[in-house]
């Protein structure tokens, strides 16, 4: 029988390409590596690796095994999560980096701190989080995008057994910095778009600033806004912002709240063309009670106003 050992033994020899340095890793030996992944050929009757004198390197069923593996042991971090858990009940948040929604989930937190619930939230690109609510790590989803990256997002959508709810419709707004004097131009058609340098969340297919770049290459624009910084951490983005002349594309407010970090900043598009707020959650999957009560809590943290702070990433 195949132990859960052999396969965790397998990726990391997998990812490192090397028995000796596996064995580092596994605070073990190379003897006992060899050994482990020797057992688990033997289990299934045909060589996972080729060895050569610099290396180790799948076979073409050895990589097969691998994705399985890496499958099982992805499972296996899953049952330990439920197996940490205690008898209370826990709501599960996912959603794309924000300020806003972190401030928002420690007021929901300080409301029900007293009641038996774990609460888990984590942030990731919008694919990340698509990952997440599909494979029922995370009850729900927060996520923004264009409204022209609605038909890539909805086929991912479908691809991943989900449905997404729209909460709400916001500029595109190119914020600047505090150390940056363009913020005080009047109009986006005043600002030498070349001479701008944005900090941004992550990157993947539905980033404001990637819908920007192909914007800007379908109106044949010869210079485009460079991206000096990437990061998935608000500590970094609103330190920077603070701190640098960068900028920042993203939604305009969400909510009214005074403790925003209000930056200068002028809309993309005007109406025409807006950045909309929503969450996901699995289709015909009946949401718990604590998912329900923090969607309409964000719902009513949205309708009541329209000052505030920027939900995307600032």
């Amino acid at each position: 029988m195949i132990e859960i050992k052999q396969l965790q033994y397998l990726i990391v020899c997998a990812d490192l390409q090397s028995f000796s340095k596996a064995a580092d890793v596994l605070y073990t030996t190379q003897p006992n590596v060899s050994r482990v992944i020797r057992s688990l050929e033997t289990e299934l009757g045909f060589p996972l690796f080729e060895r050569k004198n610099r290396g180790i390197r799948l076979t073409k069923k050895g990589k097969e095994v691998y994705g399985y593996a890496s499958k099982a042991m992805e499972n296996m971090d899953r049952l330990a999560e439920y197996a940490r858990l205690d008898e209370g009940e826990e709501l599960s948040i996912a959603c794309n980096p924000s300020s806003w929604m972190s401030a928002r989930f420690t007021e929901f937190y300080q409301m029900h701190k007293d009641e038996k619930i774990r609460f888990q939230i984590m942030t990731a690109s919008t694919e990340g989080v698509l990952r997440r609510c599909g494979s029922g790590r995370s009850d729900v989803g927060f996520v923004h995008m264009m409204e022209p990256q609605m038909l890539s997002f909805r086929y991912k959508l479908e691809r991943n057994h989900l449905e997404f709810r729209e909460l709400a419709r916001r500029r595109a707004m190119l914020y600047f910095g505090a150390h940056n004097p363009m913020g005080q131009k009047p109009a986006i058609e005043e600002v030498p778009m070349e001479k701008i340098r944005l900090v941004q969340c992550y990157e993947d297919e539905f980033t404001l600033n990637h819908y920007w770049d192909l914007f800007r290459r379908e109106q044949k624009a010869e210079k485009n806004i460079q991206v000096a910084v990437i990061t998935n951490s608000d500590y970094v983005m609103n330190d920077l912002l603070r701190g640098t002349e960068l900028g920042n594309i993203s939604g305009a407010y969400l909510g009214p709240e005074e403790e925003a970090q209000e930056y200068p900043g002028l809309s993309l598009y005007g109406e025409e063309e807006p950045v909309i707020f929503g969450y996901v959650c699995r289709k015909e999957d009946v949401p718990g009670p604590w998912t329900r009560r923090f969607v309409e809590f964000i719902k009513g943290k949205i309708d009541g106003g329209e000052a505030g702070s920027p939900y995307s990433c600032t």
